[in-house]
């Protein structure tokens, strides 16, 4: 066999050696990526797929975010009520002798009075045909899913209105409502439990008979159990004997569990901010002078 010389084998050997380092490594060589697309306003986020063969795939879409929910709607609003009666209207008194026309002309003036800056309360006082509103100055609280005794176009209108703005007339079957909504109501509980002590005075709505304390005699004698009410050891059940609310002395003045927009507007912001076990001050509502606790 012929045997190549020495410089011969040398040559091969480096020839094969530069040979190996300009081949390609298939192991080290990094996967082909498809550029990424320049952004261009509006449009819809994808995501690329390469198939086996290089080539891209139609774009999967990006599921759409939810739309955000809207917010629950107000449950209880606070509002005044000033109420133009005519004849034919429900519940209407007998001394109202206004047509329907008239009633309206008369609830349209009422309101811009309203809106140009006369409190509502006074016109309230003044001019609602509603009865009982010179006490409680037409002032309640309403569910607008639930509105009650003055209807769906109260409660529809109520919450049409921003806090604090003023309705045009609202036609209902008990006649024309002004509307005021005032601040909504805060959150917190819905329904609470509370005993209360009522002391009236001659002159108080639904006063008992017999009462003949004056305004200052009530009030000094709710002060007075309002403070043993809140001494260490206090004996509510005693001190409720003092109520002049007909049946309460028996009870302790339980009113049992109630729920917002059941109670005149003072008494129910008092009892639905106390902590349970709480005694209040003294509250005076158009009843008389409340001194109240809340136990659930």
């Amino acid at each position: 066999m012929m045997r190549l010389p020495p410089v011969c084998l040398w040559s091969v050997a480096l020839c094969a050696l530069v040979f190996s380092a300009c081949a390609p490594s298939v192991r080290k060589q990094p996967k082909q990526r498809l550029p990424s697309a320049p952004a261009s306003a509006g449009a819809t986020d994808s995501t690329a797929v390469v198939t086996a063969g290089g080539q891209a795939a139609t774009p999967v879409a990006a599921p759409a975010a939810a739309p955000a929910s809207p917010p629950p709607p107000q449950e209880l609003l606070e509002v005044r009520v000033l109420v133009v009666s005519y004849v034919g209207a429900e519940n209407a008194r007998a001394n109202i002798t206004r047509s329907k026309w008239q009633a309206l002309e008369r609830a349209k003036m009422i309101a811009r009075m309203a809106k140009s800056g006369d409190r509502l309360a006074e016109l309230v006082r003044k001019y609602s045909d509603r009865p009982g509103a010179s006490e409680d100055l037409g002032l309640f609280r309403i569910r607008p899913a639930q509105p009650g005794a003055f209807g769906k176009e109260v409660g529809q209108a109520a919450l049409a209105l921003t806090p604090g703005s003023i309705s045009d007339p609202v036609d209902t079957p008990s006649g024309f409502f002004v509307i005021e909504r005032r601040t909504d109501p805060p959150t917190g509980p819905t329904k609470v439990s509370a005993r209360h002590i009522l002391i009236s005075y001659a002159g108080a709505e639904h006063a008992i008979p017999g009462v003949k304390r004056t305004e200052a005699e009530a009030r000094t004698l709710a002060d007075e159990i309002a403070k043993e009410a809140k001494a260490p050891g206090a004996n509510w059940g005693e001190l409720a004997k003092h109520t002049d609310e007909p049946g309460s002395k028996e009870t302790g003045g339980d009113l049992g569990s109630f729920a917002r927009g059941q109670m005149v507007p003072a008494f129910e912001r008092v009892a639905f901010a106390l902590a349970v076990g709480q005694v209040s001050d003294v509250v005076q509502t158009p009843f008389g002078f409340h001194v109240i606790t809340r136990y659930e």
